[in-house]
């Protein structure tokens, strides 16, 4: 006997095995957006991170720490100051100390989930800083070490941290 044609039988195992194939596909193409969209939140949150303790570390080296204090009101500020500086001198044949009076001053402070530097916020794109970072002065022998923790946060609760560790040599100004 030669017929010709599909049964309902067949044709509804075949949609059905249809249908399963293209949830999977779905299911799959689902994986792989969700797992891109977290790697790429991650990529822009190291990238953040990376920027804001770099320039914080580049800021913090080339100036020329001799003393800090710390700031009224608020345990995560630090206000570097510079009281002393030797600069070359204009003819390039000597060293000469250069007092600062009133010294030079860096401040460095968290507040209200905001990073100021010198009392201008330093914006951070896509990201907020969660109110966890913080600013630890320790000071031992003359020198100040200085930890600054900042930690990212995005709207879904998901956290990246940041740390810059410093070190700096505190004196007076030398006698000339």
């Amino acid at each position: 006997m030669n017929r010709k044609g599909l049964t309902l039988v067949e044709l509804l195992g075949a949609v059905v095995i249809f249908g399963i194939s293209i949830s999977l596909v779905a299911l799959l193409l689902s994986v792989i957006f969700n797992a891109n969209d977290k790697i790429l939140e991650q990529s822009r949150a190291n990238t953040e991170g990376t920027i804001v303790i770099a320039h914080l570390e580049d800021l913090m080296r080339s100036f020329a720490v001799t003393d800090y204090s710390t700031c009224i009101d608020n345990p995560n500020c630090v206000t570097l100051e510079s009281h002393y500086t030797y600069e070359l001198s204009g003819d390039s044949s000597s060293i000469i100390l250069v007092t600062h009076t009133p010294p030079n001053t860096l401040q460095i402070s968290i507040l209200n989930n905001q990073l100021y530097i010198n009392g201008v916020v330093r914006e951070i794109r896509n990201f907020e800083i969660h109110s966890d970072s913080y600013i630890e002065k320790t000071t031992v022998n003359n020198q100040l070490k200085l930890k600054i923790v900042i930690i990212l946060y995005v709207n879904e609760g998901k956290t990246y941290t940041f740390t810059s560790n410093q070190t700096f040599d505190l004196s007076d100004v030398p006698a000339s």
